[in-house]
This record gives structure tokens, sequence and C-alpha cells, in this order.
């Protein structure tokens, strides 16, 4: 089975903590609780519907399914109700996140065993979004102390701010195969 394209994107001697690598090895379900901030103004609400990215909320209960499809990871995280789906692919040392008409080219890098990410380049409908308007990502993952799956996912845009903020933690339901 084609792994992971974070693991793909990594150094081959990559080493994840524990519950970076089953959610990065496995097929399966995840479940735990996030909070998510979202940016104002009309343009903002606009880049967040087009991600469908989920409404604002504290200890908002969050589910993750991770299931492989040919060549592709499909993820889909369910904020309280709120469905937002990806494709993710590897492409050139990327990982491609495609979220609907938004195509992500994300570089993983790891460090002290935390996962930082980078968003590189924006595709807008297949069309890439000058440098200016990318958003800057702050996105990390890691291992808390009682080895659960954390994430803290940010992007803001040059002038405009904060567009979204969810972080929280995750860990397994079930695990279908161990492919890391």
């Amino acid at each position: 089975m084609q792994p992971d394209p974070f693991w793909q994107a990594l150094p081959a001697q990559s080493v994840l903590p524990d519950a970076l690598r089953h959610l990065h090895g496995s097929q399966g379900t995840y479940s735990g609780f996030c909070d998510i901030e979202r940016g104002r103004g009309l343009l903002v609400h606009m880049a967040l519907w087009l991600g469908r990215f989920p409404t604002g909320g504290r200890n908002v209960p969050v589910s993750l399914s991770v299931t492989k499809r040919d060549r592709a990871w499909i993820w889909v995280r369910n904020f309280n109700g709120q469905t937002t789906r990806s494709r993710i692919g590897y492409r050139s040392g990327y990982v491609l996140e495609r979220m609907g008409p938004l195509t992500l080219w994300l570089k993983p890098v790891l460090f002290d065993g935390q996962l930082s990410i980078h968003l590189h380049r924006l595709r807008l409908w297949g069309i890439p979004c000058p440098k200016l308007i990318v958003p800057r990502s702050n996105t990390f993952e890691w291992q808390d102390d009682e080895g659960r799956f954390r994430f803290d996912v940010s992007a803001q845009m040059p002038v405009l701010g904060l567009l979204i903020r969810y972080h929280g933690w995750l860990t397994a339901d079930h695990a279908k195969q161990d492919v890391g």
C-alpha cells in the first residue's frame, strides 16, 4: 500500500512519535475535541466557505476518518456535524491537499518530535494564486504527555489577518491497517 503522503514528503530516516506515526500510517477513525476561532470580515468568510471550514466554537467534538483510495488518502473531518473533506496526495516532495476548489501545496518538516507543516503554494480552481495572497500557515502536530495526537492549525492572510485557527487533540477509535 502507498504510504501516507506526509511520510513520503519526510526524509527516509524520519522517526515520528507514536501518535503521529499511527495517524499518518493507518486507515482508521479518531476522535477528540478542539477550539475553533475564525477571522472576521466578508472576504475571510468567503475564503473559509470555499475551503468548507467549520464555524467557531470551544470544546467542539471532532472526529477524523482516514481512508486510502487508489493513490490518495481521504481525510474527513467532522466538527460537531460540519464536515470538511480533503483528498491528500504526494507530488515532487510536497503533500497536495485538495479541499473543494482549493489545492494546497504543503511541506512537512520534522523537528524535535514535532511536525511543522508549511503552506508553499495555493491553487483556486486549478489557477495558481500569487504568492502575495497565499495565506501564511502555522500548523503543528505533536504527541502530548498523555500520548494523544495534538494539532494546532492556523492560517492568516496578508492585510485580512486571521482566517482560521483550530487546535485540540485526537485519539484512535479504530485503526484498520498499519502502513507506516
